[in-house]
């Protein structure tokens, strides 16, 4: 079932205001059936000691781009697995950038690929992320607040 654009719009609105992810500064920036964006600006805080970017500030990204895109055919999702690859180290990073698609969206298990780049489009990490539909609609009575 394709969902209206108000749904989208809510359920961004409804992600961004979410716990982890708002201390994070995550915004989502794009929602349709089976696919999500999102991002993170960089602060200082997120960098390690090898000056670059904390691995689980981009696992972190990767795993709710990934849920959030499988909370687009509209059931809240718990995340069952990930297969997440660091690629490149994130140096001189302003920004993260973290696209999910859809490869199954099954009723038991929903698979998708996930890849974060960071500002200049420069792939720093990419994973398989799995995800069980937990039967459970989403409300958006939080997000309307």
């Amino acid at each position: 079932m394709i969902r209206d654009e108000k749904f989208y719009e809510n359920l961004k609105r409804l992600r961004d205001s979410e716990g982890f992810g708002a201390l994070l500064g995550m915004r989502h920036t794009h929602l349709s059936e089976g696919y999500a964006e999102a991002e993170i600006p960089i602060r200082p805080e997120f960098i390690n000691l090898q000056g670059t970017v904390h691995g689980g500030v981009l696992l972190t990204l990767a795993d709710v781009t990934g849920g959030t895109a499988a909370c687009s055919f509209g059931s809240l999702v718990g995340t069952v697995d990930n297969n997440y690859h660091f690629l490149r180290a994130g140096r001189d990073v302003t920004k993260i950038i973290a696209k999910a698609r859809a490869i199954k969206a099954g009723r038991k298990i929903m698979v998708f690929d996930v890849t974060v780049e960071d500002q200049n489009g420069k792939l720093l990490g990419e994973g398989l992320f799995s995800y069980m539909p937990l039967g459970i609609d989403i409300s958006f009575e939080k997000a309307s607040q």
